[in-house]
């Protein structure tokens, strides 16, 4: 009786724990980058190839750092109160920085400051949000990208209106629309000083915008370029590009696995540059040697993103990782810290799962627990197309996702039932 009370008891913790776990992860904010501190997924690099930009999170606070290109002398130049600043751009003659700056509703206002972070301007309006942005050569001019916040805001398929390109003069004024095209996205922009364009990616094409005559057209880059690629950015000369894209040993895996690739449009040939088996992202090519600075996601797919920044020479293959000598402040809320990673999908999984199993030894019908589980999960299953039907095709995927672990956590079940019902025989026996 006294071993019956205490399984209960066990039983009543865990089912505790579990409904604590689920509240959490139902009315927590979601945001897997709260309390991170680490690298995020963007930087730039100088004209001299002496500075890099970059982008770097100290509990949960996104801000724009510089440091040499060794790592060493780290510096702070953005101070991001309640928003997030990222995506950094140099100007031509590396004085001056753009870079965005994410508000807690996920839009991205345009900023520009001084190499060392002073004298911050504001140069998109508020009701637009920003993707990409680039200086022109003269560093006079900045052309972004942006659709307007309220657009953003919408779920998939409600928007009815896309991204455009914007012109803006350096101290703010003179913002002009220059495209009345509709695009799907508009991120990774060039500016051709040469012949008066602006290269820009849309979903998996290659477009350009002529300046002069105000008009969108495929560029010629498009088809020297796969299906599919990502992170797309261009040497100083144009004769070559840098991308990501899948493996091909990945490709028929679960996993994809992003690699980095050089594509050399004068001798039309491309080639793979890395092997790591994770997922390379935000290549930047040096100006002034045959090298890459590129982001390694080494906590590939899962959140929140641990990057190292590598430095790969292109003649020779041979990577070296950057060690950025950042001092990382001391952690805020250590307790809710550790709650926010503890407490996961998986959390909840094990938690039923031994809820599972504890109800199945206490129980004399050591099936019915499982039976009960599968039932759930099959009603779920079923809620899940029922859901996607009439709700929303996303809500309806969480809903198939819960009920599948909900399966895989009954099977466990099962089999732990059919095992104990043969030591529950055999201690009869024996009695």
């Amino acid at each position: 009786m006294t071993q019956r009370k205490g399984l209960l008891s066990v039983i009543g913790i865990v089912t505790v724990l579990m409904a604590a776990s689920i509240f959490y992860l139902l009315f927590a904010d979601g945001d897997d980058y709260r309390y991170h501190t680490g690298l995020g997924h963007s930087l730039a690099l100088s004209p001299n190839d002496k500075v890099i930009a970059f982008s770097f999170y100290q509990n949960g606070t996104e801000a724009i750092y510089t440091s040499a290109l060794d790592g060493t002398e780290v510096k702070k130049v953005s101070n991001p109160d309640r928003e997030n600043h990222r995506q950094p751009v140099f100007s031509a003659d590396g004085s001056r920085l753009l870079y965005l700056s994410q508000n807690q509703d996920g839009i991205q206002s345009l900023y520009i400051a001084n190499i060392d972070g002073a004298n911050p301007e504001k140069l998109s309006k508020d009701a637009q949000h920003v993707s990409g942005a680039v200086f022109s050569e003269d560093g006079n001019t900045i052309f972004y990208a942006s659709t307007p916040a309220k657009e953003f805001m919408k779920s998939e398929g409600e928007s009815q209106e896309g991204f455009h390109l914007f012109s803006v003069e350096h101290d703010g004024n003179n913002l002009q629309r220059l495209t009345d095209q509709d695009l799907i996205t508009i991120h990774s922009l060039i500016h051709l000083d040469e012949t008066k364009e602006i290269l820009f990616q849309d979903d998996q094409d290659v477009l350009a915008f002529d300046l002069e005559e105000k008009r969108i057209y495929q560029s010629g880059f498009s088809s020297k370029l796969p299906n599919d690629f990502f992170y797309l950015t261009y040497s100083p000369s144009r004769n070559m590009a840098a991308y990501t894209a899948v493996s091909n040993e990945s490709k028929d895996s679960s996993l994809f696995k992003y690699e980095l690739f050089l594509r050399d449009f004068t001798k039309d040939h491309t080639k793979r540059l890395t092997d790591l088996n994770t997922a390379v992202v935000s290549p930047v090519f040096f100006h002034q040697q045959e090298n890459i600075l590129f982001l390694e996601n080494v906590n590939w797919p899962n959140v929140p993103e641990e990057y190292k920044l590598m430095n790969i020479d292109l003649k020779t293959k041979e990577m070296n990782e950057i060690n950025l000598g950042i001092t990382s402040s001391q952690s805020r809320n250590p307790v809710m810290k550790a709650i926010n990673y503890t407490v996961n999908g998986w959390t909840v999984g094990l938690l039923y799962t031994l809820l599972l199993l504890l109800l199945t030894v206490y129980v004399k019908k050591v099936y019915l627990p499982s039976l009960i589980s599968l039932a759930i999960a099959l009603l779920s299953v079923a809620a899940s197309f029922i859901v996607a039907a009439a709700i929303d095709p996303w809500a309806g995927i969480g809903v198939g996702m819960l009920a599948a672990g909900m399966l895989a956590c009954t099977i466990v079940a099962f089999i732990f039932a059919f095992v104990w019902k043969f030591i529950r025989k055999g201690e009869n026996k024996n009695v």
